[in-house]
């Protein structure tokens, strides 16, 4: 079987370096393609141009390092201004799609935002929003994106490693959900080992299924396609990804584990439906036979799954819950890796992961070169350069998390320094890491911006 490769390993200082390298290498690309007539799409070269309007009007109004918030369903226009936000020297503040008026007042409130973007599908949260906070500057996405475009100056301030560069909201179910600092430094070094680690190429097709206002679509799937000049289609719609992936046919998704059991599920229904349900299961055994001695004839024997997935999947990197062993097994028979991880927003979000070219089954990976991993007392904490300095405004919930250096993700786990284990699945937050960080190595510089 051909051994896969490791790609070779980058560093970007922020997330300002993403965006000029996207528009260094691939100025004409179209990124973040949407079915959005307003905005389609935008090319490497317009979205730094977003970034120095909003910092040259920053500039002249005295309003640099403002707290902007961003609401809406994923889109050209909300990534857009999403990376014009951070890299022109205000502080993002994403907002969760769903979220009730009142719930989201208290996000704005309590992370100082003094502007709102929102997307007209939202209008109706923004005016009861306005209601409660008659001061709130509110402005929608695309209004706000021409009202950049009329710039005449582009201006990039220097950004310190240290300052915000984002407030994000934890989605808790069961207390108030903790406003999280990432800054500038925290993002770049996740940025830098994430596409140090997964192979992405111009010729990948993503296809964006999860919400942006969460980190690990954004520093995965979204910085991805920027890093590698690749494709990325954004779904608007949950109810549109069954049709979505037969129609742009991905080759790598970022998914949730829910995403997973939705499609084992369609898979099985349809072949049940058809009347090839034992057929399906006969192909899942002899290919998980074959595979064993170096042989994959997963494409021949499920082509009509593939008509379900797309026929170019390749992986999916799964996070965000416990993934149940049984899906793993499932996709890998199918011909399809799935790469798990494990992560948490506090951590730019990812902890550990699989990668293509050392994928363990049964595990959530090695330890991210941007942090490192301990247990204490069974819990998995962690620290380093992509861990959050705490929480906004309140020093009592981060003295809790942060403490000793190591912070506490309330999570527990197991490190095997040898064999790698997954506890069962049932026990919800018992993840196992391994131990060895990545292997150190040289690292290609990103040239930086002016």
């Amino acid at each position: 079987m051909k051994r896969k490769q490791k790609p070779a390993p980058v560093r970007y200082r922020d997330l300002r370096e993403v965006v000029f390298h996207a528009a260094e290498q691939f100025p004409a690309t179209k990124f973040f393609l949407s079915e959005d007539a307003a905005m389609p799409f935008v090319t490497g070269l317009a979205l730094r141009e977003a970034c120095g309007a909003l910092g040259a009007r920053a500039a002249r109004t005295g309003k640099r390092g403002m707290h902007i918030a961003l609401l809406g369903p994923n889109s050209a226009a909300w990534l857009t201004c999403f990376f014009a936000v951070v890299c022109g020297g205000c502080v993002a503040v994403p907002l969760h799609l769903g979220t009730k008026p009142d719930e989201l007042v208290s996000c704005l409130q309590r992370s100082d935002s003094a502007l709102l973007l929102y997307d007209a599908a939202c209008g109706a949260d923004a005016e009861q929003i306005a209601s409660a906070m008659p001061g709130l500057e509110r402005i929608e996405l695309h209004r706000f994106l021409a009202g950049l475009g009329e710039e005449k100056e582009r201006r990039y301030p220097p950004l310190s490693l240290e300052d915000a560069a984002a407030l994000y909201f934890t989605s808790g179910t069961t207390a108030q959900s903790r406003c999280v600092i990432l800054t500038h430094r925290n993002m770049g070094s996740h940025i830098s080992a994430a596409m140090s680690q997964l192979p992405l190429s111009p010729r990948d097709i993503g296809l964006s299924v999860l919400p942006p206002s969460h980190t690990f679509e954004l520093m995965t799937n979204i910085v991805g396609v920027l890093h590698c000049g690749g494709t990325m289609h954004i779904n608007r719609d949950l109810t549109t990804v069954k049709e979505n992936l037969r129609r742009y046919e991905p080759t790598v998704l970022v998914v949730v584990p829910l995403v997973l059991q939705v499609l084992h599920k369609e898979i099985r229904r349809t072949a049940k439906k058809n009347g090839k349900l034992a057929l399906l299961e006969r192909g899942l055994k002899l290919n998980g036979v074959l595979q064993r001695v170096g042989l994959d004839l997963s494409r021949v024997l499920f082509s009509d799954v593939y008509d379900v997935v797309g026929r170019k999947l390749r992986w999916f990197l799964c996070g965000g819950a416990a993934l149940d062993p049984e899906l793993i097994d499932f996709f890998r028979r199918l011909g399809i890796t799935v790469i798990q991880g494990y992560g948490i927003t506090e951590c730019s979000p990812i902890v550990a992961a699989n990668v293509p070219h050392a994928n363990r089954f049964g595990s959530v990976g090695r330890t991210f070169p941007c942090c490192e991993t301990r247990l204490i007392d069974g819990e998995i904490c962690v620290r380093g350069d992509s861990v959050s300095p705490g929480y906004y405004r309140d020093e009592q919930a981060t003295r809790e998390a942060f403490c000793g250096g190591w912070f506490h993700t309330g999570d527990l786990g197991r490190i095997d320094r040898v064999n790698l284990a997954l506890a069962p699945h049932e026990q919800i937050g018992k993840l196992v890491l391994r131990v060895e960080p990545f292997e150190k190595t040289t690292t290609q510089k990103i040239k930086r911006y002016a």
